[in-house]
């Protein structure tokens, strides 16, 4: 049921003027470039993350704003649309069918690994190693780092 509110969600997204006025606020016109690159579902997605560490935990850390504005920037490199993203949710739960498809549907390739190519391109685009390392680990749910963590919950909930 979660991942049919989120398919709806997606397909209805919005990104307002108040949105943009924050973007404004924390983003360089460069990275606000890269941010334009996403999808308005995508957008929508990336900004409801922000806000949802701003409010819950009061941070105003660059670097953890960053990173979740821009964790998954890498799935700009496939074009994932909300459709392609419902057919990867569900073949995630056939593992052995999902890793067969990727090697022919890049798009499978890079949802499954979006936080190493979005740790990519936070790099080119000049953003510091610890947005980098946030982004390129928000998937990993063995971690220790309480940043990563936030990021985690915020990505969930989102």
């Amino acid at each position: 049921m979660r991942r049919i509110k989120q398919y709806l969600k997606a397909i209805r997204a919005h990104v307002s003027e108040e949105d943009y006025k924050f973007l404004l606020r924390v983003l360089s016109k460069k990275e606000l470039s890269y941010f334009n690159r996403f999808p308005d579902f995508e957008k929508r997605h990336a900004l409801d993350v922000c806000y949802y560490i701003i409010d819950k935990y009061g941070i105003e850390d660059e670097d953890l704003i960053k990173a979740a504005l821009f964790h998954d920037i890498g799935k700009t490199e496939a074009k994932i649309t909300p459709n392609k993203k419902a057919i990867a949710v569900i073949l995630e739960k056939i593992p052995f069918i999902a890793n067969f498809l990727r090697r022919y549907f890049f798009f499978l390739e890079v949802y499954y690994n979006h936080p190493k190519y979005s740790a990519k391109i936070c790099r080119k685009m000049g953003l510091s190693e610890r947005v980098v390392y946030l982004v390129e680990h928000h998937h990993d749910f063995e971690t220790l780092d309480e940043d990563v963590k936030k990021l985690q919950e915020a990505d969930k909930k989102s």
